[in-house]
This record gives C-alpha cells, structure tokens and sequence, in this order.
C-alpha cells in the first residue's frame, strides 16, 4: 500500500515526538532545553530554543571531552569526529552504531540522486583524519555497492595516477580542489587522467551550486558536477537535484526552518534566510534546531521534476557568518565568486575588506587573470549585480597559495566596531 503524503506527514512526527522523548528523559543538555515543552506539532517546535555550535563547545569545554548532549552511556558510542574549528574551537561528535548506520543510509541517498551504483568506482580525495566528510563518504559509496578508492595521504600527483590506474568513475572533493585538481593536471601533462571521471560530487564549501563554480568545474573535468549539504554536528542533509540543479532537503529524514538570522522568525517566500534542522535519526548526539550557519533562499516552487523535498535551486547560498555589510549592503563571497567563475582565465583569488583613510568600509579582490583586461569587465559586473563598488587586482599565478580543502579566501581588516557587532553577529559555523 502507498503512503499518502498526510500518513507521511503523521509517520515523521511521532519520530519527532519518540526523539524528544527519548532525549528529554536522558540526555542532561537537552532535558533543561525541553523542560515543559509538549509538541503536538511542527509548529511547536518553536518553543524550544535554538542549539548552537557555541554552545556545544562551551559544554565540552565545561564538562570535557564529550560535554552532556548524550543520550546514552559512553559504552553506546562507536565513533567518534569533530569539526575543522575553522571558525573557532573544535566540537567532538559522537555517534552510536544506529545513528552511524543513518548516516551511511542518508549519504547513500546523494550517491543514487547522483546516479552513481555498484558499477563506478569513486575516488575519495579526502584527508584521512578525526573530520566527518572521508568517513561519511566512504561509507555511502559500500551502501549503494560502489567501489571506494581512499586518496588520503597523497599529493595531488599520485591523486591522479590512482584515478587513472583505477579508471575511476566519481570522484568526491570540495569545489576548490576539483578545479585545483584539474589544473595540476594540464601544467603537469596528465590531462589523460581526468578522462575515466564521470561525475564529480563535491561539499566542504558553498561553490558546487554557484552556476559559475559548477560550469567551471563540468568544463575542467568534461564531466557533471553534483552539490550536496551536511554538517558534523547534524548529518546529511541534501541531496543533489540531477534534472534541475540545487538541492533537495531530506524532510523524511528531518524537520527544516529557515530563519531570518537576526531575529530567528521564519522568513517568507522568495527571502534569503538561515536552515536551522531537527535531525529525526540522530539519537545519540540529538541536533534539535541546530543553526547550521548555512544561508538559503526559502523557495515556495516544488521541484519540477516532482522530487519530495524541499526544493533549493540555489543550494547554500553562504554562510550567515561569513555574510558581511558594507556600506549598508549585505555581501557573500560566494556571491563575488560566482561571477568571477563567469570569466573564463580566472584562478586564485583573494577578497579583503578594509576601511580606506576616510573610515568607509571597502572590497578589494586580488585575482588570477589569463586576460588582465578582463578587470574593468568584472569591475562593471559586480557593481551591477552586488550594487557595489569592488577594487580588482589583477596577479600573476602562483602568488596566492592554492585553496585545496575548505577555501579560506576572505580577509576582513576592519576594525571591530559595536555596529558591525551588532549587525554581522559573531561566527558560529565549522
């Protein structure tokens, strides 16, 4: 018998409701946050308060290693990760073997949107250490029966000697490295290495769902290119959209709000706003209403090809912390990379923002060009589109350090000020 929407509706809130039971009883951080809280819907979830990565690492901090967000006794827990502490210190997460058969099963489901089965072999160009992304990877690629090929250890070299040896099929990395990859390979004369790839499924950074970063890369490898979300502290929690781009939220797997990042009211239709997520199948180290950092535009069409999920043709669009103001404009370096990928000839850039000598704030972006005239273009375009005014640079390759994990591509000189406090917020992301 097939499920009706309502019966789906109805399933995955009493899967809430067993959740916030289960963690209300045991687990010590979440008791205090659900104290008094009954939710007999969606809608009720509003009454308990955000959770954020701050938190969770001032409790680690106050009861270590582990903190209290856990639902069980050590003895449950059979792995354990944490996050990159790009934006401040690291958060240890755990999981226990139901939770982490979860994850697999969810990863699993962007390597089937993507079209990758038991006949590809996936290239793994990730860093064997403590961090979720290598593992969560690996583990999807057993679930749809593919073939997982670890890159770890090497450079980017012996990468593409593996790929060519093994004919890989898919291979999985942060946008950044898929393009550096690609260029190692032509000054290097191993273009012949790219050729076995077929589908490139990238995350770590806002980029795969940026038209202009998505074009470059299916241009470099002559191969589709495939975003997708997930977070440490929350799990995975989109997945590509193959026929139309974007991505999908895996809302049977999930309870999604998008807020305004300021206020934390839902934001409307067609506005950009902050995902914040009840993650249903992770029990150990529950997320419940997790501000993710990850900014969105709540999107009001279905999906055209009719996927279930809600429907993000733009993917992440940034991060809340990453979201700067100037002059009274909110600005995302995603946004300024996204055109600077509309240039063919672009590398390594490097976007600053600084106050000039009569204290107003300004952008300049040091970039790689193969047609230094391209300069005034870009110029022209960032000011019709942002409405602002940026200062390029044009450089010679090779000056910039190539950005080859997580890009950190923004250096912010201004000095702190109350106002920028105020409105910009403090960095809460990893």
């Amino acid at each position: 018998m097939a499920v009706t929407g309502s019966q789906a509706e109805t399933e995955r809130l009493e899967r809430l409701q067993a959740l916030l039971e289960q963690v209300g009883s045991t687990n010590e951080f979440q008791r205090r946050r659900l104290d008094g809280v009954e939710v007999r819907s969606f809608d009720d979830l509003r009454q308990i308060p955000f959770t954020s990565k701050q938190e969770l690492v001032a409790d680690q901090v106050e009861h270590p290693p582990f903190g209290t967000n856990l639902t069980f006794g050590l003895e449950r827990y059979a792995h354990v990760h944490q996050t990159s502490g790009t934006s401040g210190q690291t958060l240890r997460v755990l999981d226990t073997a139901e939770d982490w058969a979860w994850w697999r099963r969810c990863f699993a489901r962007v390597f089937r949107a993507a079209g990758v089965g038991a006949s590809d072999v996936v290239a793994l160009a990730h860093s064997f250490g403590p961090y979720i992304q290598f593992w969560a990877s690996y583990e999807g690629t057993g679930e749809v029966g593919a073939m997982a090929v670890a890159l770890g250890g090497m450079d980017s070299l012996q990468r593409l000697d593996t790929i060519r040896e093994y004919s890989a099929t898919v291979l999985t990395c942060t946008p950044s490295y898929a393009v550096h990859l690609a260029k190692v390979a032509a000054q290097n004369d191993e273009l012949g290495a790219l050729e076995s790839v077929k589908r490139l499924i990238c995350t770590g950074e806002p980029g795969a769902s940026l038209p202009g970063v998505r074009a470059e890369i299916e241009r470099l490898w002559d191969a589709r290119c495939y975003d997708h979300a997930g977070l440490s502290e929350v799990g995975p929690i989109a997945y590509p959209c193959a026929e139309h781009g974007g991505l999908h939220l895996s809302e049977d797997e999930l309870v999604a709000e998008i807020v305004h990042p300021e206020t934390g009211e839902p934001v409307a239709d067609g506005e950009l706003g902050e995902l914040v997520i009840t993650a249903l199948g992770r029990v150990g180290f529950p997320a419940i209403r997790y501000r993710t950092g990850d900014v969105v535009e709540r999107q009001p069409e279905p999906c055209p090809a009719g996927h279930l999920g809600r429907w993000l043709p733009g993917g992440v669009l940034g991060r809340s912390d990453d979201m700067v103001v100037i002059r009274g404009m909110n600005v995302f370096p995603s946004a300024i990379e996204q055109i600077l990928r509309e240039f063919p000839g672009v590398g390594e850039f490097r976007i600053t923002f600084y106050n000039d000598p009569r204290a107003m704030d300004e952008v300049k972006v040091e970039v790689e060009l193969s047609r230094p005239s391209d300069a005034r273009a870009i110029q022209a375009r960032l000011r019709q589109r942002l409405g602002l005014r940026v200062r390029i640079v044009p450089i010679k390759a090779g000056i910039l350090p190539a950005q080859i994990v997580k890009a950190r591509r923004v250096v912010d000189l201004r000095p702190p000020s109350p106002a920028r406090l105020r409105r910009e917020g403090s960095p809460n992301g990893g």
